[in-house]
């Protein structure tokens, strides 16, 4: 049964009526009022709270770079501060020194010339004898390594080396270590020189 105004209708002699109404014993009844889509409505609203989001976000951000800020700015007073007193340390300390720092540099002045030019000397005869030095070593391991080959070359063919061969191998190895020697001395003589040039240096 349905009203004259269509607003419900009768689904009790429907084949498809809920089991719960026929439990129940009573009619159903269905609204067919129709609802508005409140869609637009909700969008509005969104649209309206979007902006009092971002100032709520921006206000939020503000009171964050406002703590860093004051946390920074308590970092820099501090170091500030600490500089401060550190440049005056650096003063007093410099205003001390002042007085030594003039009689050693009127003191050690040419004296310090004098030593750099022998160290220069030093170091020039130093690199003299380390050329010397490269240059007899590439000599002396060339010869040696003629005189392998040709003593290898000879040993293969089952000829006898003459012993003379034998001792010169032997003796440009011994000039090859005579002169390793001798430049290890240099090296020692250079760093003993300017081991002592600095405590001359530092003693007067």
């Amino acid at each position: 049964m349905s009203s004259d105004n269509g607003a419900f209708v009768d689904l009790t002699s429907s084949p498809c009526s809920s089991p719960r109404s026929a439990a129940s014993g009573g009619p159903a009844v269905v609204s067919t009022v129709e609802l508005s889509d409140p869609s637009l409505a909700l969008t509005g609203v969104r649209a309206s709270i979007s902006p009092l989001q971002q100032a709520i976000d921006q206000t939020e951000a503000l009171r964050e770079l406002c703590s860093d800020h004051e946390h920074l700015r308590r970092e820099f007073l501090a170091t500030r501060r600490r500089a401060e007193v550190l440049d005056r340390q650096l003063t007093d300390a410099a205003t001390a020194a002042s007085p030594y720092v003039l009689f050693c540099q009127h003191k050690y002045d040419v004296e310090r010339l004098d030593n750099s030019h022998e160290l220069d000397a030093c170091c020039l005869r130093y690199r003299d004898l380390k050329i010397r030095y490269d240059e007899a070593v590439f000599e002396f391991q060339d010869r040696i390594r003629t005189l392998e080959a040709q003593l290898a070359a000879a040993s293969s063919f089952g000829v006898i080396v003459p012993p003379d061969t034998a001792r010169r191998i032997a003796d440009l190895e011994s000039q090859l270590a005579r002169s390793q020697s001798d430049l290890q001395v240099a090296r020692d003589r250079q760093s003993a020189l300017v081991s002592e040039l600095r405590e001359s240096a530092t003693s007067r």
